[in-house]
C-alpha cells in the first residue's frame, strides 16, 4: 500500500494556487492596462477633435464686413444737400404695395381662374399691367434691397438672405449637415462663416441711399407698415434708414396672430424644418411686432393691421407729400387665414391650398381698402401707386405651382423672378395699358425720384430707369437691354427674348427663347452654342466690372428642386 506524504501534497497544492492566482491577477492587470490605454486614446482623440473643431474656420476674417468709405461719404454729402420741390406745386405721393411670395398666376389679371383678385386687378386696370415684370432676386431680402436702392443688390454684396446665425464650430456644422433632418434644404456651403460679431452688420450697407432717405431729402413724410427684412442692427432699422414712421416686424416672417392658435383663424402647418422654425418663433425676436422701435401687442389679424396702419398714415399725411412703403407679409408662411375667407373656398378639397387662397383674398381686400382710401381723400391724381410681389410663389409649399412658369421662389427660373407688377398714376398713365417689354423692380426707385422732381447722385450707377416715357409710348425702345441675376453659383440673365441660366458650381447651363418657350422647357444651348457663349461672356463681364469680388456674407444651405425630372440646387 502506497503511503501518502502530506507535506509533499500540501506543497504542490500551494504551488498550484499561487500559479492560478498569479495568472488571474496578470489577466486582471492586463485588462486594466488595456482599459487605461483605450481611455487615454479616446481622450486624446477627443482633445484632437475639439482642437480641430474650434474655431470653425481659420478664414473667418474673410467674411469681415467692410464698407466703401468714399461711397459712404458721397451719400452723406448728397443727402446733406436739401432738394426742395417747386414752390406752389405739390409733388406726387408715392405708395409701394408689396406682397410677399405672391405668384403671378395667383392674380386673376394674369389669367388665374382658380382664384379671384378683383381689387388687385382694378388697380392694374386703372393704370398699367406689366406682362414681363421682374424682381432683382428670387428671395425676400435681396429683392427688397433692390427695390429700396434702385440698384441690383449684388453691387453692394447683398447677394442672399440676411442670416440670423451661423454654426459656431465644426460639431454644429457637421450635425446640421449630416444629423439634422433638413429635408430638401441641404448644407452645401464650406465650413467657413463670419464670426458672431459680424452677423449683426448684415443688411443694406450704410453706403446705399434708400428710397426713404431720398424722399426725406426732398421734404416728404415717410412711413413703412409691414415687413422690413433689410437688417436688424440698430443702424439698419427703418427709423435709421429714412422712415419717419414704422409699424411691423424686422425679420423674415411673423405669425399673423398673437399666438399659434387664435380664435376665428384657420391654420395649415407645413412640417418642414424651416417652416416649423417660423411657427415656433411665434412673435419673438425678429418676429416681434414693433411700432416706432417699441414692441407692442397686436391682436388683429396681421394683414388687416398693416392695412389699417397704412390707411392711418395716409390720412395723417394727406396735406403733405408722403412716401408709404406698405409691405404685406401675405401670403408668406406660416399659413393662417381668417375663417370667413376660408369659408369662401369650401369647394377646394386641399386644405393647404384652401388656406393659401383665403390668405390671398384677405390680402386682396386689404389692398382694395388702401386704394379706395386714396380715392376718397382726393389724392388719386397726385399719387403714384406700385403693386408687386418680392418674388414668385413658394412652390415648395405645394400650395402654388406658378402656373406655366418653371420653378418658384429661390430659383432664377421664371417662376421665381417674373412677378405680378402694376403701376397707377391717374391722368398720367392711360387706364387699361398693358406693357409687354421686361421691366425691373429697380425701376421703381428711379421712376419715383425723377417724377417727384428729384435728382440722382452721380457717384453711383443705378440699374433702374424712368418707366414713364416707355409706358406712355414716348420711347418705343426696350427699357433694358439686359437684366442680370446672381446668387452664389447661380447666374442668370435675360437679353431680349433669350434667357441664360447656369450653375457655375454644379456644371449645368440652359438657354431658352422666352418668346416661344415661356415655360423654359426647350434648352437651346447645344443648338445655339454661339449665343450661349456670347451671353455667358456678357454675364462674366458684368460680374467683373460691376460687382465686388465676393458677397458681404455667405449663405449656409441650398434648396433641392426637381423640375421636369431634373434635380437642381439653388441657394436658400
Amino acid at each position: 500500500m502506497e503511503v501518502f506524504n502530506l507535506d509533499i501534497i500540501n506543497r504542490k497544492m500551494n504551488n498550484l494556487v499561487d500559479k492560478m492566482l498569479s495568472e488571474y491577477y496578470f489577466r486582471l492587470l492586463n485588462k486594466y492596462i488595456m482599459a487605461i490605454k483605450k481611455t487615454t486614446l479616446f481622450l486624446f482623440v477627443l482633445v484632437l477633435l475639439f482642437i480641430s473643431c474650434y474655431p470653425l474656420s481659420v478664414s473667418r476674417m474673410k467674411w469681415r464686413i467692410k464698407w466703401d468709405r468714399d461711397m459712404k461719404k458721397g451719400k452723406e454729402n448728397f443727402l446733406a444737400e436739401q432738394k426742395s420741390t417747386e414752390r406752389g406745386k405739390k409733388p406726387p405721393n408715392v405708395v409701394i404695395i408689396l406682397a410677399d411670395d405672391l405668384g403671378k398666376y395667383e392674380v386673376s389679371a394674369y389669367g388665374a381662374d382658380h382664384i379671384s383678385t378683383p381689387n388687385i386687378d382694378r388697380l392694374g386696370s386703372e393704370g398699367v399691367i406689366f406682362d414681363e415684370g421682374y424682381v432683382t432676386a428670387p428671395t425676400c431680402a435681396p429683392s427688397r434691397a433692390g427695390i429700396m436702392t434702385g440698384r441690383v443688390q449684388n453691387r453692394y454684396g447683398f447677394e442672399t438672405q440676411v442670416m440670423e446665425f451661423y454654426p459656431t464650430n465644426m460639431i454644429e456644422y457637421l450635425s446640421g449637415k449630416y444629423l439634422v433632418n433638413t429635408g430638401d434644404f441641404i448644407v452645401e456651403s464650406k465650413p467657413a462663416f463670419p464670426s458672431e460679431w459680424q452677423v449683426h452688420k448684415q443688411g443694406v450697407p450704410p453706403t446705399e441711399i434708400t428710397l426713404a432717405e431720398m424722399f426725406k431729402r426732398m421734404g416728404y413724410n415717410t412711413g413703412i407698415t409691414g415687413k422690413w427684412h433689410l437688417g436688424i442692427s440698430k443702424h439698419n432699422l427703418p427709423m435709421r434708414r429714412g422712415f419717419d414712421y414704422q409699424y411691423g416686424f424686422y425679420g423674415a416672417s411673423s405669425l399673423y396672430t398673437p399666438e399659434r392658435n387664435w380664435s376665428h383663424v384657420i391654420n395649415y402647418e407645413h412640417q418642414s424644418f424651416s417652416t416649423q422654425y417660423q411657427w415656433n418663433m411665434g412673435r419673438y425676436g425678429e418676429a416681434a411686432i414693433m411700432e416706432m422701435g417699441k414692441e407692442i401687442e397686436e391682436e388683429q389679424y396681421l394683414t388687416f393691421a398693416f392695412r389699417d396702419k397704412a390707411i392711418d398714415f395716409i390720412e395723417k399725411n394727406q396735406e403733405n407729400p408722403f412716401f408709404l412703403y406698405c409691405t404685406f407679409s401675405a401670403p408668406h408662411i406660416p399659413f393662417q387665414a381668417p375663417v370667413d375667407y376660408y369659408c369662401m373656398y369650401e369647394h377646394v378639397e386641399d386644405d393647404n391650398k384652401r388656406v393659401y387662397y383665403a390668405m390671398i383674398s384677405a390680402l386682396d381686400d386689404a389692398i382694395g381698402s388702401i386704394h379706395q382710401k386714396i380715392k376718397d381723400l382726393g389724392l388719386e391724381e397726385n399719387t403714384i401707386i406700385y403693386l408687386l410681389s418680392d418674388n414668385g410663389g413658394a412652390s415648395y409649399t405645394h400650395a402654388t405651382d406658378n402656373g406655366p412658369l418653371k420653378g418658384g421662389k429661390l430659383t432664377q427660373f421664371e417662376g421665381g423672378i417674373n412677378v405680378p407688377f402694376m403701376m397707377k398714376w391717374k391722368g398720367k398713365i392711360p387706364a387699361g395699358t398693358r406693357y409687354e417689354y421686361p421691366v425691373s423692380s429697380a425701376d421703381i426707385f428711379v421712376t419715383s425720384v425723377i417724377n417727384a422732381g428729384g435728382n440722382l447722385p452721380h457717384d453711383r450707377e443705378f440699374d433702374g430707369v424712368d418707366l414713364m416715357p416707355f409706358i406712355t409710348g414716348k420711347n418705343n425702345e426696350r427699357p433694358h437691354e439686359h437684366l442680370f441675376w446672381r446668387a452664389d453659383h447661380i447666374w442668370a440673365m435675360r437679353s431680349g427674348d433669350y434667357k441664360l441660366i447656369l450653375s457655375a458650381r454644379d456644371g449645368w447651363a440652359e438657354l431658352y427663347d422666352l418668346k416661344k418657350d415661356k415655360s423654359e422647357e426647350i434648352n437651346l444651348k447645344e443648338q445655339m452654342p454661339g449665343l450661349y457663349e456670347e451671353l455667358r461672356a456678357t454675364h462674366e463681364k458684368w460680374q467683373k466690372e460691376k460687382l465686388p469680388e465676393k458677397p458681404l456674407w455667405p449663405r449656409i444651405m441650398d434648396k433641392k428642386f426637381v423640375l421636369n425630372g431634373k434635380e437642381y440646387l439653388f441657394p436658400a
